[in-house]
Order: structure tokens, then C-alpha cells, then sequence
């Protein structure tokens, strides 16, 4: 008997997670995560195009392939001017949520997603900050699309106030411009809560 109640316990917990992979199969977002990490993680600008083909040419895999792209090719100036033309301009808008969670797991309730897809997903997410330094050193002529995303930027994960300096002093001219073209009440909570343009000092910082 104490057989028989166990065999319907594997065969109940057997069907569950078979219905769970076929729910995460059935879910557009759990097929959709694979993709844009298949080219999160190319390691070839060959690679990065044929799995951007597949990823589609939604706002997130432009994203993705844009900074991707970037890291493999460093002097890419087309990649650099991608990457900065999709800097979010309002913190509340879809733009910014893409930024916050490269996976977007929320498209994928079931949670069907290997960790082996997610991780290069959040590996990206990290060095955005940095690849967007990076991005604008090549295109200056974006500085202050790229100064303005800074009050947008600010959560306690991202580094990207850090990431400025090294902006800041190469580019120091038109960082300055570039400051001093925010409105007056943007470039006061600029200079007093997030960077100190004059000395290329960085005043927030995310939590460690």
C-alpha cells in the first residue's frame, strides 16, 4: 500500500512538472528570454548578427545587441551612437524598465528560464553603466542625452554616476556644456546630488 501511495505521488509530482515545462514553453516571454541572451552572450560580431536575427528588433534586443556589439567591437562608432540614442528619457516609461531588468522575467510567470540564459542577461545589465561611458567617449556629440540619463539612472545598483568621471575628464569641455544645458533645476540636483562637474567628482554612488 505504502508502495502503491508513493508510486501516485511521483507519477502526481511527474505530471506537474511536466505541465510546468509546458507552460513555460506555451509563454511567449519564456521563449523570448533564450533569445536575446543568445546574444548577450556572443563572442563574434558574426555570432551577435545571426542571433540578433532571431532575437527580433524589439526596443530590449536593440538594447542588448547595441552594447553587445559595443564590448566585442570598441571602436564601433555606429554601435555607440545605437546604444546612446536609446538612453531612456523618462524614469517611469517602458524604455527605463528594459534598462532595470535586461530578462524582463516578468514576461515569463512560470519561471521556465534556465540560469544559464539568465546569467549573461544580468552580466549585461551590470556593465551597462560602463559601455555607455564608453559609448559616448566615441560619440561626444551625445553628451547631453547621456548627462541628462543620469537623474534617470539613479537606483541603488547602478554605478553609473561612477562611470561618469572617467567621462568627465576626457570629455571635460562638453561635460561641462553639457551640464550646464539642463534646465536650472535639473543641473542643481545634478551638481548637488549625483556629480560635481568641476571636479569630476562622483557624489552617488550605489549601495556595495
Amino acid at each position: 500500500m505504502k508502495a502503491l501511495r508513493f508510486s501516485k505521488k511521483v507519477i502526481t509530482a511527474a505530471t506537474f512538472l511536466a505541465f510546468c515545462a509546458r507552460a513555460s514553453v506555451q509563454e511567449p516571454g519564456c521563449l523570448e528570454i533564450p533569445r536575446m541572451a543568445a546574444v548577450a552572450r556572443a563572442k563574434s560580431v558574426a555570432a551577435l548578427k545571426s542571433a540578433k536575427q532571431k532575437a527580433g528588433n524589439s526596443y530590449r534586443a536593440e538594447l542588448i545587441f547595441s552594447a553587445r556589439l559595443l564590448e566585442i567591437d570598441p571602436q564601433n562608432k555606429a554601435a555607440a551612437n545605437s546604444l546612446l540614442s536609446l538612453l531612456p528619457k523618462d524614469e517611469l516609461g517602458p524604455e527605463q524598465a528594459v534598462w532595470l531588468s535586461l530578462p524582463q522575467l516578468e514576461q515569463c510567470p512560470s519561471g521556465g528560464v534556465p540560469e544559464s540564459d539568465l546569467t549573461p542577461l544580468f552580466r549585461l545589465q551590470y556593465r551597462l553603466p560602463r559601455d555607455t561611458a564608453k559609448a559616448v567617449l566615441l560619440a561626444p556629440d551625445k553628451m547631453l542625452p547621456y548627462v541628462s540619463y543620469a537623474q534617470i539612472s539613479l537606483n541603488p545598483e547602478s554605478d553609473y554616476a561612477v562611470q561618469m568621471r572617467k567621462v568627465c575628464r576626457a570629455r571635460h569641455k562638453q561635460f561641462i556644456e553639457a551640464v550646464n544645458e539642463l534646465s536650472p533645476k535639473d543641473k542643481a540636483w545634478f551638481i548637488t546630488k549625483i556629480f560635481d562637474p568641476d571636479g569630476c567628482r562622483t557624489i552617488f554612488f550605489p549601495e556595495q
